[in-house]
């Protein structure tokens, strides 16, 4: 079996496979039908496509698979028509708004005219949906553009969303298995906790401040008790008060 989950803010709703993995024509999959439930299970036997469904969402994000040891490329389907281009379409909700993700992996392809294959070079193609269902194009075909914008949006890297955003049978123990360092850059990333860091360091500079203008003051105080000839401020007191 494979888990997977959403973040708190990301929530898919569409998937197609084309000649990808095992599945040698177009699979979809409606993430809507199951409701608003954060965590699912995808179950069948070995050998049905359990963790190319969750390599499909990686590779349509970051360009790689859920293992990180497979190119896009070694993913298309043996079993697919030669003409049938190898593609992934991923549609998500991320922060309230809706996106989707096209990735076409460099592969070979009969050429339009004559004998022989061509080389398909790779593409990343991302759209946002507006309110009336429209959708704009924000990254055309670069691979690195998209990559980089899918990071700054998500928030995570491709390693740790393979880490904590889907997790492919066996791979949970890498997460269990993590330095507390890395752990700790994932949860921040992962629950928005970079505020509260900023305020801890902040609650913490103010109070080294203040610690430092009150070992000032006393040494100040010292020096004046020390000019009138007054060991310390109860010696001050009592100077004082047989006035």
């Amino acid at each position: 079996a494979c888990t997977a989950a959403s973040s708190p803010e990301m929530r898919p709703l569409t998937l197609a496979m084309t000649a990808f993995g095992p599945f040698a024509g177009t699979e979809s999959i409606d993430f809507r039908r199951l409701g608003e439930n954060p965590l699912f299970l995808i179950n069948g036997p070995t050998g049905a496509g359990k963790t190319s469904i969750l390599d499909a969402i990686c590779f349509a994000l970051y360009g790689e698979t859920t293992g990180g040891d497979r190119q896009g490329a070694e993913m298309r389907s043996h079993h697919a028509a030669p003409e049938l281009l190898t593609e992934i379409s991923f549609e998500f909700e991320l922060a309230g708004k809706h996106y989707r993700i096209r990735r076409v992996p460099d592969q070979e392809r009969p050429k339009t005219r004559g004998e022989g294959t061509t080389q398909h070079k790779a593409e990343a193609q991302r759209d946002e949906f507006g309110a009336d269902g429209s959708a704009r194009n924000l990254v055309p075909r670069k691979v690195g553009e998209a990559n980089q914008r899918v990071m700054e949006l998500t928030g995570l890297d491709a390693d740790q969303f393979r880490q904590v955003m889907v997790l492919p049978q066996g791979r949970f123990r890498e997460l269990l298995l993590a330095s507390s360092q890395e752990r700790e850059a994932i949860f921040q990333q992962l629950f928005q906790t970079h505020v509260y860091a900023r305020l801890e360091r902040a609650l913490k500079d103010g109070a080294n401040a203040l610690s430092a203008e009150v070992e000032r003051r006393g040494e100040r105080s010292r020096g004046l008790l020390e000019g009138c000839g007054l060991a310390s401020a109860d010696a001050l007191a009592t100077a004082l008060g047989g006035l």
